[in-house]
């Protein structure tokens, strides 16, 4: 029981353990929110040739992002099997399959792209040599990341990273999505088919993380500072990743 700004006494009541955490990760997901990289796909003026330029280096960076993520994900949960968290070990199982060929929407999404972007702009762009090009920065903070909790103590920290990223979706997917149609028109949306994927099918994904959070830390709560250090560091990853591609054709559009 605390007293308001009047005098008056109201009952308040402790966080529940998932509470903790969403608590935990909340000066995360604003600085996430004001990171450069997102202001400036969300927030201010862009050009559309800088548009089109940040989502064909979405798709190819994306490409190496996602092809490990099913991989990741059965990994994980054969890791959580092993330190006696059998259930959780089931439950990413089970999700593994629903993430697999994401890949392939990243290429097919790369190769429309680049056959617009040769249509009406200069210079004339080489699929083949982009899919080429060494992982950008935010791609390999973001594979150590899943790498380093699989090996490691705390493989459990994956449910918060697929938590994260997939909330991602929900709440900037759809905006991003309305950006890009108002930047270049209903046409594009024919090579976002991994975005739009993913804004239909996410909220259920975030809902059955979120789910799945709340029963493991109600089970194991002094597992919080494991699961918000991993969600932590998966949006700082996002977030270097988007200024990777936001810089990785830049130069094509200056």
């Amino acid at each position: 029981m605390v007293r308001s700004k009047g005098g008056q006494m109201r009952l308040t009541f402790p966080r529940t353990p998932v509470e903790e955490y969403e608590a935990g990760l909340a000066i995360t997901r604003e600085r996430f929110d004001r990171h450069p990289a997102v202001r400036a796909l969300f927030h201010e003026p862009i050009e559309p040739g800088t548009m089109e330029a940040f989502l064909i280096s979405f798709a190819i960076a994306g490409v190496r992002m996602t092809e490990p993520v099913e991989g990741w994900i059965r990994r994980a949960g054969h890791r959580c099997g092993e330190v006696g968290l059998e259930r959780l070990a089931s439950a990413l199982e089970g999700h593994a399959h629903q993430e697999s060929g994401h890949q392939l929407l990243m290429l097919a999404d790369a190769r429309l792209l680049v056959e617009r972007w040769n249509q009406a702009r200069k210079p004339e762009l080489n699929l083949d040599v982009l899919l080429a090009l060494p992982p950008t920065p935010g791609v390999v903070a973001y594979r150590r990341l899943h790498e380093d909790l699989i090996a490691g103590p705390s493989p459990y920290g994956q449910l918060a990273i697929e938590y994260e990223i997939e909330m991602l979706s929900v709440n900037y997917g759809p905006r991003l999505i309305e950006r890009c149609t108002g930047l270049l028109g209903d046409g594009i949306l024919e090579g976002l088919s991994f975005l739009r994927d993913h804004v239909a099918l996410d909220a259920g994904h975030t809902n059955f993380n979120r789910s799945q959070l709340s029963r493991l830390l109600d089970e194991h709560p002094d597992f919080l500072s494991s699961l918000v250090a991993a969600g932590s560091e998966a949006l700082d990853a996002y977030a270097t990743f988007l200024d990777d591609c936001l810089g990785l054709l830049r130069s094509f559009v200056s």
